[in-house]
C-alpha cells in the first residue's frame, strides 16, 4: 500500500531526489486532479461541469413557457422567472444590495445596479475589440458595428438600422418631425 521507495502508484521516481520541490508539487498536483465529465448544450456553445446545469440552460432554447403569471397571463421559461415578474406586480422588493439600502423587484435589476454603480463590473467583451459592457443586450448591439447587420427596417422606405434608436430618429423624416429643423 505505502511504497517509499519512489516506485509507487505514480510510476518509478516520480518523487526523485533530482526534482525540485517546485516540480514535484507541480507534478503532485497535476496528479491529484480530478476531471469532471463536461456537459455540453448540442444547440449553443454552453458548457457545464452538472447536468442540472445543463438541463437549466436548455430551457432558454425552448420555445415552451409553461409558467404562467395569475395577474396578466404572461409565461415563463422558468418558475424563478415567474416570481421574479409576479414581484413587478406586487410592488415586492426582495433583492437587496448588499453594498447600499437600494432593492429591487429583480434579480436581473439588482444584478445590473450592483455592476453600474458598485463593482463597476463589465463580463461581456467583444471579441472583435476592447469594447466591454455590463449587459449582453449591449454586447449584441455593438456586435453589429462589426458584422453590418441592419435588423431594424423602416417601413416607409428602404432604410435599415442596427438599433431602434436610429430607426426611431430616421423615421422622424417620414412624419417631418425633424427636430434639427426647429
Amino acid at each position: 500500500v505505502y511504497d517509499f521507495d519512489g516506485e509507487g502508484a505514480d510510476g518509478p521516481g516520480i518523487y526523485d531526489d533530482d526534482e525540485d520541490d517546485e516540480e514535484k508539487t507541480k507534478r503532485r498536483r497535476a496528479s491529484q486532479q480530478v476531471v469532471s465529465q463536461a456537459h455540453m448544450c448540442r444547440y449553443c456553445n454552453y458548457t457545464t461541469p452538472k447536468r442540472y446545469l445543463l438541463s437549466r440552460h436548455m430551457k432558454s432554447h425552448s420555445e415552451e413557457r409553461p409558467h404562467k403569471c395569475s395577474v396578466c397571463e404572461r409565461g415563463f421559461k422558468t418558475q424563478a422567472s415567474l416570481l421574479n415578474h409576479v414581484n413587478t406586480h406586487t410592488g415586492t422588493k426582495p433583492h437587496q444590495c448588499k453594498y447600499c439600502q437600494a432593492s429591487f423587484t429583480t434579480s436581473g435589476e439588482l444584478v445590473r445596479h450592483v455592476r453600474y454603480r458598485h463593482t463597476h463590473e463589465k463580463p461581456h467583451k467583444c471579441p472583435d475589440c476592447d469594447y466591454m459592457s455590463v449587459e449582453l443586450s449591449k454586447l449584441k448591439r455593438h456586435m453589429r458595428c462589426h458584422t453590418g447587420e441592419r435588423p431594424y427596417q423602416c417601413p416607409h422606405c428602404t432604410y435599415a438600422s442596427p438599433d431602434t434608436f436610429k430607426l426611431k430618429r430616421h423615421l422622424r423624416i417620414h412624419t417631418g418631425e425633424d427636430s434639427r429643423l426647429k
